[in-house]
């Protein structure tokens, strides 16, 4: 098990700046993950923790060792990858035990650590196969089985379900959830798919063209975004955002609409309300009005896409029974116990 440090990580490409100074420090068993759009920076963060990029300047602590100089060989770190990468003329068996094989572990060790592994990832019947012979989550969970038997201090996942379809996805993120409670090992993973994040994640970094925007549990991050870039990356459907102006003591949103002036404060130009902090009313009886644009009927859950006057979207989360019809003209009212209040550079308000 193992406590994971970064201080002041820089990494640059010539002139490009790819990670700017992020300080980081990732508890003893902790899953942290990294979650951000392309580009921001999370696979290049990885790949300094695991020494498969050199740091420009900073340092990387393992249990308070300065690791930063040292290759991925001798950092006591195992990494599963976005593609498999297993030998298609080994079988299982042989693919979990190479690594230990170089490193000459005595065939008796060998054989321990790929029962256990295999134990523990539901593969003892598939241990003479080769990979053509599996489905593409259980060679995931090869590749993982191949990281555990090496016994690391912590476990790197660089999105390692991305080449599933969305039912293994499901599967294998129940999986990766019930081997980090089976070993309490450290685990950093990486994704763009904020369900893997607010799933899988004790603790989400969020990240931005290389810097870090916030770091917390995902309900904290959820229900108190630092700003508005994590306001509207985490949750789907994303979070609505409105226009703000002051008048009469409060906000008027969407060129219509009076707020509660209880929400008056200096600063708010920006709205955010989630879809599921929205409900419908009869035409003059919301804060705002507008027509029915699209009705999406998912089963347990309906979303309803508003377009006001202005040709704005709004989104609207409903019990999966609502009657709405396209075209229609309705109200919605707002949560005000639940609006986001944001300022003109995007930072998070607290309400008064």
């Amino acid at each position: 098990m193992a406590v994971i440090e970064l201080s002041n990580i820089r990494k640059s490409f010539g002139s490009l700046n790819i990670i700017g100074g992020v300080d980081l420090r990732i508890e003893d068993g902790e899953f942290v993950i990294f979650v951000g759009p392309s580009g921001s920076g999370k696979s290049t963060l990885l790949r300094l923790v695991a020494g498969l990029e050199e740091v420009t300047s900073g340092n990387i602590l393992i249990d308070g060792e300065d690791v930063t100089d040292l290759g991925p060989a001798d950092r006591s770190l195992s990494m599963v990858f976005q593609s498999y990468a297993l030998y298609p003329h080994k079988t299982v068996r042989g693919n979990m035990a190479f690594g230990l094989e170089v490193a000459r572990t005595p065939k008796a060790e060998i054989e321990r650590r790929v029962q256990a592994a295999a134990a523990s990832l539901r593969l003892e019947t598939y241990l003479d196969r080769k990979p053509k012979e599996l489905s593409g989550g259980q060679r995931q969970r090869v590749a993982i089985g191949r990281a555990i038997v090496r016994d690391p201090v912590a476990f790197l996942f660089d999105e390692p379900l991305s080449n599933l379809d969305a039912a293994l996805r499901a599967e294998m993120r129940i999986e990766i959830a019930k081997l980090h409670q089976r070993l309490g090992a450290t685990m950093i993973y990486v994704t763009h798919d904020q369900v893997e994040a607010m799933t899988l994640a004790d603790k989400i970094v969020v990240l931005k063209d290389g810097a870090i925007q916030q770091v917390g549990s995902p309900i904290d991050l959820y229900e108190k975004p630092a700003n508005l870039f994590v306001a509207q990356f985490l949750g789907s459907p994303k979070m609505n955002v409105f226009e703000a102006a002051p008048v009469n003591g409060g906000l008027r949103i969407a060129g219509t609409g009076q707020l509660d002036l209880a929400l008056a404060q200096a600063g708010v130009t920006k709205v955010g309300a989630r879809p599921e902090n929205i409900t419908v009313a009869a035409a003059g009886q919301g804060n705002i009005d507008g027509k029915v644009d699209v009705v999406e009927r998912l089963g347990s859950d309906t979303y309803a896409y508003i377009a006001l006057g202005e040709g704005e979207l709004v989104t609207v989360r409903l019990p999966g029974n609502a009657r709405l019809s396209v075209g229609e003209t309705v109200g919605l009212v707002l949560d005000m116990a639940e609006l986001h209040l944001f300022d003109a550079e995007g930072k998070a308000l607290a309400k008064i």
